[in-house]
């Protein structure tokens, strides 16, 4: 389903005084970054898993009667909800605790959930399959691979674009006045690079958290394959293993309901009036201007099968799983290595945004994939996922 895209002008007038006010008068300011100026890092090993085919029927009683009762717990300790879903060879589980959404429904463990950042994990994972399939070159520029898109790139290839050592700011000041001005807005490529303040540091100098990086390769993805980075996405990464309710959000699905909906007092200064606007989470223009680097939605268990299919290696091989979770670099390429469970070998990735904040980690040397979704920013669910992946593996 294609929603109607609203009149852009009040957004163009906004955007246009943004940009005059900010990032244009800071260019001039900036000298020209020399580009690649670190030595590339050698290849990354690949990364070998257990995991084998996916399991189809539940965990024992057992051991689904103590995950409930952690998240449970979870929520008599201060959490508004939360969602979870956990696999292991021995099967899935899945469960929920509280409630969410301004009437304060209890939730469900297929409650729609806003990813946030998890979004790169997809993200890299789709240009790794480009690459695998010869129409990507992680060393070549990124700038060569937006077509007709312009875009100051700041000479960073592929690769130093993934380990967001691109040396391109992250996002600008004021972004969130700007969705909310008009929340069913859907953002164009241009008007998102409209917004984006000039490179701080040389490519690969540094590294340097950077949405704007990942949207210019979502960005770079489209022209690579003729088709919008959500039609990309599902072509490539979703429809083959049956991911049908994982979907980077904007005008080409509606994001499917139940949703999970952050509760008074758990949204930070998000107005809840523009929740669900526009049939996306946390609200359409949100969702579009995020795109490659937050834009995705999720329940928690398709987001686990998902997840398992990558580490079994059904979507990228392993030496391209290797390349996204090279544990030299802090942030990984769309993976990073976790260390905060000792016994276990872990890696996986965070998503918050304001009422939303998630947890995917996959286990290497004990398989299992823990998937902890919370409708609260500021609510950490680091350590009931590693209570969960205890107790499943046990």
């Amino acid at each position: 389903m294609t929603r109607h895209h609203r009149s852009i002008a009040s957004i163009a007038i906004f955007v246009g005084a943004f940009v005059a006010s900010g990032p244009a008068a800071a260019t001039a300011a900036l000298p020209a970054p020399a580009a690649n100026a670190a030595t590339p890092l050698p290849s990354a090993p690949p990364l070998e898993s257990g995991f084998g085919t996916l399991p189809t029927g539940p965990l024992d009683s057992t051991r689904s009667a103590t995950l409930q009762a952690l998240l449970d717990d979870f929520v008599t300790h201060g959490a508004p909800d939360v969602m979870a879903a956990v696999i292991t060879p021995d099967g899935i589980w899945s469960g929920a605790a509280g409630v969410s959404g301004p009437d304060g429904r209890p939730v469900t463990p297929d409650a729609e959930f806003a990813i946030a950042s998890i979004t790169k994990t997809f993200m890299a994972t789709l240009i790794m399959r480009l690459v695998e399939q010869g129409r990507m070159d992680l060393d070549a520029p990124l700038a060569s691979y937006l077509g007709d898109v312009q875009a100051d790139t700041n000479g960073a290839t592929i690769r130093q674009a993934l380990a967001m050592r691109a040396g391109l700011a992250d996002t600008a000041a004021g972004v969130n006045d700007l969705t909310a001005a008009d929340p069913l807005h859907i953002w164009t490529p241009e008007e998102i690079i409209a917004t984006f303040d000039p490179p701080i540091a040389a490519a690969g100098a540094m590294s340097q958290h950077s949405n704007p990086t990942w949207k210019l390769l979502g960005m770079a993805a489209e022209h690579v394959t003729g088709k919008s980075l959500a039609a990309a996405m599902r072509a490539e990464l979703l429809d083959p293993v049956g991911a049908d309710r994982v979907l980077l959000q904007g005008p080409e699905a509606v994001t499917p309901k139940p949703w999970a909906l952050p509760m008074p007092g758990h949204m930070g200064d998000l107005d809840a009036s523009l929740l669900g606007q526009g049939d996306a989470l946390p609200f359409l223009a949100s969702a579009s201007y995020s795109a490659g680097a937050a834009g995705m939605a999720s329940d928690a268990p398709s987001l686990a099968k998902w997840a398992w299919h990558l580490f079994a290696g059904d979507i990228i091989n392993a030496g391209s799983l290797g390349v996204i979770s090279d544990s030299r670099l802090s942030d990984g390429m769309g993976l990073y290595q976790i260390f905060d469970y000792p016994g276990f070998t872990t890696y996986g990735y965070d998503g918050g945004t304001r009422g939303y904040g998630s947890k995917l980690i996959a286990s290497m040397d004990r398989p299992a994939v823990v998937v902890v979704l919370v409708n609260d920013l500021d609510t950490d669910p680091s350590v009931v996922a590693g209570q969960l992946l205890d107790a499943a593996t046990k």
